[in-house]
């Protein structure tokens, strides 16, 4: 089960991305070039923590080990984007199953909304970390498809939730030295920054 990172204190810094799959492919005769979108892409961070005390760093102290190393798992987030900023309301489900791709059909949205999600706004269904593309509207019915990136790597079941307050993925420390910290003589932490990368089976 992945680990919820502590609260306090906020990051002060942070970088958050999708690492893309591509491979490329160029004619030694003519110089043309293929290229080619593959599976796989992956949600990366890096977060910055600012200077604290005892009180607040033994949280995080206790996070670090919990996950020790990149042996378990946290759920992961963009910092500067906990909420969308299109309406997002209502309770919206996976609208039928074997659903693939980069869309979503959904319904139990709010009805009638314009850019009831709008290009930018982070979602996640079925575990996985997506973000809108393009403006999705809402019909009479409350029913919506959802253009995204990355591609969804499972199709998700019919009437699964969609996570819009606080999406995650599930990530996993690059390596196995991001336990360790700086303290200076009078009890105060160092800033301190940590990398993850995206995991999924």
């Amino acid at each position: 089960m992945p680990i919820d990172m502590p609260t306090l204190p906020g990051f002060n810094g942070s970088r958050f991305g999708l690492e893309t799959n591509t491979q490329r492919f160029e004619s030694p005769f003519t110089r043309s070039v293929q290229r080619v979108a593959l599976g796989g892409s992956r949600w990366i961070a890096t977060y910055s923590l600012p200077p604290m005390k005892r009180e607040r760093a033994a949280e995080w102290q206790a996070f670090f080990l919990n996950l020790e190393g990149g042996a378990n798992t946290f759920n992961a987030f963009d910092p500067d984007a906990r909420r969308p900023r299109g309406v997002a309301t209502g309770s919206p489900l996976v609208k039928g199953g074997s659903q693939t791709g980069s869309t979503l059909n959904i319904d139990g949205a709010t009805a009638n909304i314009l850019a009831w999600l709008r290009p930018g706004d982070y979602f996640s269904v079925n575990g996985e970390l997506k973000m809108v593309t393009a403006p999705a509207n809402t019909d009479s019915s409350g029913e919506a498809t959802i253009s995204f990136k990355p591609a969804l790597r499972n199709s998700p079941p019919d009437n699964t939730p969609i996570i819009l307050d606080k999406p995650t993925c599930t990530m996993a420390l690059v390596d196995d030295q991001q336990a360790i910290w700086e303290c200076d003589v009078v009890g105060l932490y160092q800033p301190k920054t940590f990398s993850a990368i995206e995991v999924f089976s």
